[in-house]
């Protein structure tokens, strides 16, 4: 009878799992109702658990008024496991309710919050920007529970921190500090990357050592922090030492995340010795069988192009394909960009050709890169071709496309078709900047026709 029970419990606790929720309560049912025997709390918190993740909350309430009635009794785990839900499909009030209902003093119910409780709602708070009433929350936990509410403070800090609220961040921490009985590695990662959203490395390097002489090791996030930091204060020297020297020191291996960050900021430098160590990177990657997203392959297929190498661009974009990368519209971009810097502008064309015959397709990014290459080397009437194939395949025209032809216009004098696209593009519900204003003003200047300057200038004014 025991090993029947076992085996049915089991079976529900895997359908609840597998999202295979009807069966799950089939059975549920099945063994109450043919064979008397009530499943234990954990068995329905599986239930519940499966019932939330899919929003059928109807159903977890009628679950939990069941064991409320019947048995087994509810425990803060079934409460909490509802609460998550209703977090989760952001009906906050109601997670709100049921702590009211768990916080009840008249007897009526025996369950009382714990700390995994106020993680949970101080977590949902947060997430919806609510830290006020997050912080009133974390104030009204027990005496028992208020030295282990380092989770749900991080949290809340880590909210302080992403609004911009710093001094609040500070202040808390000060409060964690005197409260937890032990910080640990999480807390002090939330603390060096708010300020590191702040670019305040001083800081950032003083939690370090100061988790150093407490003897916390930082770990992955707490490095991807700094070398982050460091190559956002263009650091690179710094950033590369951190990764190669300090981290193989403390025994931490970098992961796909300390090899995208370096990547990205090393080919953000520009020089091309710096994209060259970023390929070697990548190298690396592969040699460990870390393939990278192609965000990574174009950052780098983009810095080769930008210093006119393509002989090593297109190897990238090759070791790409090979590596069951396919490229994508920014690595076509990012080719057809190398192609216009160097003056290429026939084989420019014909990679685009290439992604309208086999993909990807094009974007409005593509069609204004040969916008503004012809327009630039006064090939206008080709200019227009690309307009008006961008037309026909249904791309909608951006500020930008204008303002590469108004550019374009202007620079061969034909001053007229140059107002013809200003005045489509200033009457269109598009994004302006000041760009197109300043290129006709600028015509107009040296053209001496001041009267049109001004009203060029005054339809500026009335943009902003």
């Amino acid at each position: 009878m025991k090993a029947r029970y076992i085996e049915h419990v089991n079976t529900i606790r895997n359908l609840s799992l597998g999202g295979r929720l009807g069966a799950a309560l089939w059975l549920h049912n099945k063994m109450i109702h043919n064979n008397g025997v009530i499943p234990d709390v954990v068995t329905h918190n599986h239930l519940i658990n499966g019932f939330c993740k899919v929003g059928a909350f109807d159903k977890a309430e009628w679950l939990i008024a069941q064991m409320s009635y019947r048995g087994p009794s509810p425990n803060c785990a079934t409460y909490n496991t509802l609460m998550k839900g209703y977090c989760a499909f952001n009906d906050i009030e109601k997670a709100l309710d049921l702590l009211s209902t768990m916080s009840d003093d008249d007897g009526c119910n025996k369950v009382k919050p714990n700390i995994v409780t106020f993680n949970i709602l101080v977590h949902a708070l947060c997430k919806k920007g609510l830290s006020d009433e997050a912080r009133v929350l974390l104030s009204k936990l027990t005496d028992e529970n208020r030295h282990k509410n380092l989770t749900a403070s991080t949290i809340l800090m880590d909210s302080y921190f992403k609004n911009g609220n710093t001094a609040l961040a500070r202040t808390l921490w000060g409060e964690i500090c005197k409260t937890s009985k032990e910080l640990d590695v999480v807390a002090y990662n939330v603390l060096i990357h708010g300020y590191y959203l702040s670019l305040d490395l001083i800081v950032v390097y003083k939690y370090v050592n100061e988790m150093l002489k407490i003897g916390l090791d930082p770990d992955n996030f707490t490095y991807n922090t700094l070398i982050s930091g460091l190559c956002k204060v263009k650091r690179i020297d710094d950033a590369c030492y951190l990764f190669n020297t300090v981290m193989s020191r403390m025994g931490v291996s970098p992961d796909v995340v300390s090899y995208n960050i370096l990547i990205q900021g090393l080919c953000n430098v520009g020089n091309v010795d710096n994209v060259v160590k970023a390929h070697e990177l990548l190298n690396c990657m592969l040699e460990k069988s870390l393939v990278p997203k192609p965000r990574i392959w174009n950052v780098i297929i983009h810095g080769y192009g930008t210093n006119r190498d393509k002989q090593n661009a297109f190897r990238v974009r090759d070791q790409m394909i090979t590596h069951g990368v396919s490229p994508n519209v920014f690595t076509y971009n990012a080719l057809i960009h190398m192609f216009i810097k160097t003056g290429e502008i026939f084989e420019a064309h014909l990679l685009m050709k290439e992604m309208l015959t086999i993909g990807p397709l094009p974007d409005t990014v593509t069609y204004n890169l040969l916008v503004g290459a012809e327009s630039e080397y006064g090939h206008l009437y080709s200019a227009e071709q690309v307009y008006d194939d961008m037309l026909k395949r249904g791309y909608r025209p951006d500020g930008v496309t204008y303002t590469k032809l108004i550019k374009g216009y202007c620079m061969r004098g034909k001053v007229n078709e140059a107002e013809r696209l200003f005045f489509t593009l200033y009457d269109s519900d598009l994004l302006i900047d000041h760009v197109p204003f300043q290129i006709l003003m600028k015509k107009y200047f040296k053209m001496r026709e001041f009267d049109s300057a001004y009203g060029v200038y005054q339809k500026w004014l009335r943009m902003d």
